[in-house]
């Protein structure tokens, strides 16, 4: 009987450690019903009452009715508080992550996130550690919070940049338009390239973080263009070991490893094929060309941390403005060259959250961060552990 109450007592007191952990209200009403019929003399028998009775039709299914309920409580607490299923759908984590495979997305590692959809009440349930540069992780897409109904394959901010390079009127952008919340936005999957604090510059297609080349440019492929004088046995080398050949325009191309350019034998055959310096691309986060970044030259660029006090001004408030206005729900204005932050001048900034840059390993074909911007915390699920079995690959 002693070793029933310490079983009881233990188990008791994890559960409690879970409701506390979690902050879950279902679960903690849960824990006072288990706590009442357990310690609790008439709730006590009326339970081993129920135990004892003799089966029966009704007593069976009854039984399964609460192992039912008890089921798909424990399912969906595992689903949004420790591990769920993810299965990658597009191939902008290649080579590193095929189309088709099956995740188990981790959430208890960095923390799950709590009341993502409003700045005011987000918060993360501590984890088993933070978010690392070269985690792969499993996040809503901050430009999926506006869709078009009856088009629902195209991005509302990127046809308003369309629109604003070309000029013209775009009759899409009239189409009827739902609001997504932030849980409710598409799921994409990211390496994390850059931290909250961290300086950012991209060189020739390059990452470097605070000065230095960043250790996981090797998971990364670049574009590059073969000689058409290159020796026959040495192209069949190169084209082996690329990911990716064809030829456009009459030119060799091959998606590879950058490593592969830093083969004395193979790198006289092989060029880079980058935007060049100074050639501002207005799809390009900020969308500011007096920035003169392009995806290939990108910065110097400190990535907003939460408490970190920047100074804001009409030349730099593009890079801060969707963070100003629509992840940390601020009421944006200019008045007569004046920046106004709900109705009051302002000349600098306090971040209210941590953000992060983030890129696809198949950098050619990666919708990432530079062309959308930072990734606020509140929209990041889990962190991706690739499991043994993989579904249908599915471009």
């Amino acid at each position: 009987m002693k070793i029933q109450k310490i079983i009881s007592f233990t188990l008791f007191l994890i559960f409690l450690l879970l409701v506390v952990w979690s902050q879950n209200w279902i679960l903690f009403f849960l824990l006072i019903t288990i706590a009442l019929f357990f310690w609790h003399p008439n709730l006590q028998g009326i339970l081993v009452q129920f135990f004892l009775r003799k089966h029966s039709k009704k007593t069976a299914v009854q039984e399964w009715i609460l192992a039912v309920l008890f089921g798909l409580l424990a399912v969906n607490f595992t689903n949004n508080y420790l591990f769920s299923i993810y299965t990658i759908r597009s191939s902008s984590m290649q080579p590193s992550y095929q189309s088709g495979t099956t995740f188990l997305m981790n959430k208890i590692l960095i923390g799950p996130a709590k009341s993502q959809n409003t700045i005011k009440s987000y918060h993360r349930i501590p984890g088993i550690r933070s978010i690392k540069q070269g985690d792969v992780i499993v996040f809503n897409f901050p430009e999926g919070d506006t869709v078009f109904i009856n088009h629902p394959n195209e991005n509302y901010h990127f046809q308003k940049r369309i629109t604003k390079q070309n000029k013209t009127e775009n009759h899409i952008l009239n189409s009827q338009k739902d609001y997504k919340k932030v849980n409710q936005r598409p799921r994409f999957i990211k390496r994390v390239i850059a931290l909250p604090g961290d300086t950012l510059t991209i060189i020739n297609g390059v990452n470097y973080i605070n000065k230095k080349a960043s250790l996981f440019n090797e998971n990364l492929l670049y574009k590059l263009a073969l000689e058409k004088n290159t020796p026959f046995k040495i192209k069949k080398d190169i084209l082996d070991k690329s990911y990716v050949s064809y030829v456009e325009k009459g030119t060799q191309y091959i998606e590879s490893p950058i490593t592969l350019i830093d083969n004395k034998k193979f790198s006289p055959y092989l060029t880079l094929i980058e935007s060049p310096k100074n050639k501002p691309d207005p799809f390009v986060f900020p969308f500011n060309t007096s920035f003169r970044w392009n995806e290939s030259n990108w910065g110097p660029m400190v990535i907003p941390q939460k408490g970190q006090k920047v100074k804001i001004t009409l030349e730099n408030i593009s890079l801060y403005q969707r963070i100003i206005e629509v992840y940390e729900e601020n009421k944006l204005e200019f008045k007569k060259d004046h920046i106004y932050i709900n109705g009051q001048e302002r000349t600098h900034y306090t971040f209210r959250m941590n953000y992060y840059w983030v890129g696809g390993d198949n950098k050619p074909h990666s919708f990432d961060s530079r062309y959308w911007g930072f990734l606020p915390e509140n929209h990041i699920i889990g962190v991706i552990q690739p499991l043994p079995f993989h579904g249908s690959q599915n471009k």
